[in-house]
């Protein structure tokens, strides 16, 4: 289950990172540089991690942490290292957070 998650995740990442550059799509979401390169990042090592269940399992916990810091960060500031935080970017930081943390934690260790 993990591995599917994170590997379409990393997919998703790296998509976003990739239009974020072309389609800053300031309106609803506020797509940086520091963005779009937070994302391509993230979704590398997703793929990477997700070559095994327990690797992916590892990258879902950790993401998920670091991705609810992220949505709890935006809920006080609109700006942080270069990432600009709208009402949809919390929005989405939370649900990616939950998603991740429940897969990782839900995920039967291999």
């Amino acid at each position: 289950m993990a591995r599917k998650f994170v590997q379409v995740l990393g997919i998703i990442f790296i998509i976003l990172g990739v239009v974020g550059f072309f389609l800053p799509m300031e309106d609803i979401f506020h797509l940086t540089t520091m963005h779009n390169i937070v994302h391509l990042v993230s979704g590398i090592i997703a793929l990477i991690m997700a070559r095994s269940e327990s690797g992916a399992i590892l990258f879902a916990k950790v993401f998920g942490v670091i991705y609810l810091l992220v949505a709890i960060i935006g809920l006080f500031t609109h700006e942080f290292i270069g990432i600009v935080f709208l009402f949809a970017d919390n929005v989405l930081h939370f649900i990616i957070a939950f998603a991740s943390l429940y897969v990782g934690f839900a995920s039967k260790k291999v």
